[in-house]
């Protein structure tokens, strides 16, 4: 498992905590699987470009920041 993935998965998890969503409350406002939001969050599945897009629109941030390639947020 990448290193990119690793800090995929914490910081959806940390953006989801900051915004007090559970799972099944953010999966539905994002029109995903709840199972599938843990899944990333857990490193069990690999995010594709379109989820990784999903994921930057929804929480309004770069997506070289979910990937860790800036600390910067947007």
């Amino acid at each position: 498992m990448g290193k990119a993935l690793e800090i995929f998965a914490a910081r959806i998890k940390e953006l989801r905590d900051e915004q007090g969503l559970g799972l099944r409350e953010a999966a539905a406002k994002m029109g995903i699987s709840h199972s599938a939001i843990l899944m990333y969050e857990k490193k069990k599945r690999t995010p594709d470009i379109e989820v990784c897009k999903l994921f930057a629109d929804f929480y309004n941030v770069n997506g070289d920041y979910l990937l860790g390639r800036t600390d910067e947020r947007r």
